[in-house]
């Protein structure tokens, strides 16, 4: 495991004591809610960032009415750099709630008290974020302006954390737009800039994966197996489990993109027993997809399909993660389909349709739909040749009478 994760808990297990004793000290709750946002554990940070605004709250109610608490407009003045910095963290748990509108106001709203207070640090991280907001809703031009004032910042410093940071950004926007080449070139910079530095070191096994898979989508799958390696072997070095299972993964791809069944199936067994070595549970969950997605398409008949799909499943239920619950019973969905167990399959699409229609994921609801409607049709055809037959049989009844 790379000795940031776990610097960074150490981190959140002392701020936790220093938050119990001091609860109103907002500063604490923020280094709190912003390392476990880095950790990427946010519904803990959402309750840590959250008690950084109890004090702020401008009405209180008396007897139903309310009435302007003239402490909070204080606490608001004095506090307003802090509270943009926690904005600039919810924004994360916007995002991962799947809610980009929500995000890109919070990041607006902090970097206009950045700019105002002329926190260039603070703005550098905000626009990062804005960027990625920008890049994932498909506004690429809009990406790309936000990351050029993060870079213009971090060059202004000579932060060469921030600028390898930003030139990773710069690079995955390049990649979406399908400018290959481009993306390599910042991605490779910055990569340079992070193995400068030997405490980057996860940094720059992380930004070689990036080059990987820039390299898997452009088809180049030679040179992306190559790099995969370099990472693994990276990742090896830092006893990190986690992105092994992460990087075995990707070269399952690569080994999938290349018709190589065999290869693909044996690399996907060992991400998952290297997932439940790191005891992530989601990692585990979400190669346990990934690996029976290629046994059903070897052998649909394949018993351990449905084992490793139901555990997955019922992981991603208790954690509540909607989107993998969706992916997990479309998975089953499919696979009762490919057996011809036509009840089956569709009660599994019929709970994929529901979540899809819940997160307002318009492909996930168009590939439910058109599975249920071809689910029908078989029904029907079945239920058509059933009443054939039946017809047949009374015929030769009355042929033997």
């Amino acid at each position: 495991m790379n000795q940031s994760y776990i610097l960074t808990q150490e981190i959140i297990e002392n701020y936790r004591l220093i938050c119990q004793n001091d609860p109103k000290e907002i500063e604490n709750w923020l280094i709190l809610g912003r390392c476990l946002i880095d950790l990427q554990r946010y519904d803990e940070a959402e309750k840590a960032l959250m008690k950084i605004f109890e004090e702020g709250r401008f009405f209180s109610f008396k007897n139903g009415v309310p009435r302007l608490r003239l402490t909070s407009l204080w606490h608001w003045r004095h506090n307003r750099l802090a509270f943009a910095k926690a904005y600039t963290d919810m924004a994360m748990i916007s995002l991962n709630q799947g809610n980009l509108a929500e995000s890109e106001r919070l990041l607006t709203m902090a970097l206009a008290v950045f700019e105002k207070e002329k926190n260039d640090s603070e703005y550098a991280r905000a626009a990062n974020r804005l960027g990625m907001i920008y890049r994932l809703a498909g506004a690429f031009e809009s990406a790309e302006e936000a990351h050029y004032r993060a870079k213009k910042l971090a060059q202004q410093h000579n932060w060469d954390f921030v600028l390898a940071e930003t030139l990773g950004n710069l690079g995955m926007v390049y990649e979406a737009k399908e400018r290959f080449d481009l993306a390599l070139d910042h991605h490779q910079e910055a990569f340079d800039l992070f193995e400068k530095n030997e405490k980057y070191c996860f940094e720059a096994a992380c930004m070689l994966r990036q080059m990987g898979l820039c390299l898997l989508r452009k088809g180049d799958f030679q040179q992306a197996h190559l790099i995969f390696q370099k990472a693994l072997d990276a990742f090896k070095k830092q006893n990190d489990l986690l992105f092994q299972s992460r990087i075995l993964n990707d070269i399952t791809l690569v080994y999938q993109a290349q018709k190589n069944e065999q290869k693909a199936l044996e690399t996907a067994k060992t991400a998952v027993m290297t997932a439940v070595q790191s005891q992530d549970g989601f990692e585990t969950a979400a190669n346990k997809l990934l690996y029976a997605g290629l046994k059903l398409e070897a052998n649909p008949q394949d018993l351990e399909i449905e084992e490793l799909l139901f555990s997955a499943l019922a992981f991603f239920k208790e954690e509540n993660k909607k989107a993998e619950n969706a992916n997990a019973a479309a998975m089953l969905g499919l696979t009762y389909l490919r057996r011809k167990e036509w009840d089956k399959a569709e009660s599994f699409f019929k709970d994929s349709l529901h979540i899809e229609e819940m997160l307002h994921r318009s492909l996930g609801l168009a590939s439910d739909y058109s599975n249920l409607g071809l689910i029908a049709q078989k029904k029907r055809t079945v239920a058509k040749s059933g009443g054939i037959l039946a017809e047949s049989g009374c015929f030769f009844c009355k042929q033997r009478r």
